[in-house]
């Protein structure tokens, strides 16, 4: 029988997942969070979405908006419901292109997060704090994505969709952990892979 060889970086990642899998897989935030959201599915009053902004208020992107108003306002009149139950990836761009005080900001982080929190097994949370490991992941596995494009969010879910599919923990990790993964793995496997 014929065995394909794992290389390094794939070892690594596997080594990684199954002790991460073996550690509480949310953080106690996530889940306070996940229930917040659960409990409140709806966003068609500014109290509903006020709410959410407010449980995630740590975030940075969130942290240094001086005007959630204008946020807030900008996701009502995207009526953004309908779209988060029939998980619409796009919608994370619409969300994350908002004016506040005039100017134009592009909130991928916060969008996806937001989105992330109301259905945690189809919206990736955007994170650049990662592109380094994503980047060598579809250079690594060839895969037919543009990792220059790294920065736009079709293309990083994509990444991170293969990932949990690849590795076979896709229904069993949702993209809230696989935030954390990255968070206390990326840097070792990429570290002990030599990459």
């Amino acid at each position: 029988m014929n065995t394909v060889k794992e290389s390094p970086f794939e070892i690594a990642l596997k080594k990684y997942l199954d002790i991460f899998r073996g550690q509480e897989m949310c953080f106690i935030n996530d889940n306070r969070n996940l229930e917040l959201f659960a409990k409140n599915p709806s966003n068609q009053t500014e109290e509903d979405i006020r709410t959410k902004i407010s449980a995630i208020s740590d975030d940075l992107e969130v942290k240094q908006l001086s005007n959630r108003d204008d946020l807030i306002n900008h996701i009502l009149k995207l009526n953004i419901d309908d779209r988060l139950t029939k998980g619409d990836l796009s919608l994370v761009e619409d969300i994350a292109h908002v004016k506040i005080n005039g100017t134009v900001h592009n909130l991928l982080h916060f969008s996806s997060l937001y989105c992330t929190l109301h259905k945690p097994d189809v919206f990736p949370i955007y994170s650049d704090q990662h592109h380094d490991f994503y980047r060598k992941y579809i250079k690594h596995f060839n895969l037919s994505i543009d990792a220059e494009k790294l920065t736009t969010y079709p293309v990083f879910a994509a990444a991170l969709d293969d990932l949990l599919t690849r590795t076979g923990v896709k229904g069993k990790m949702n993209y809230i952990h696989l935030r954390k993964f990255g968070w206390l793995y990326a840097d070792k496997v990429l570290k002990e892979a030599g990459i």
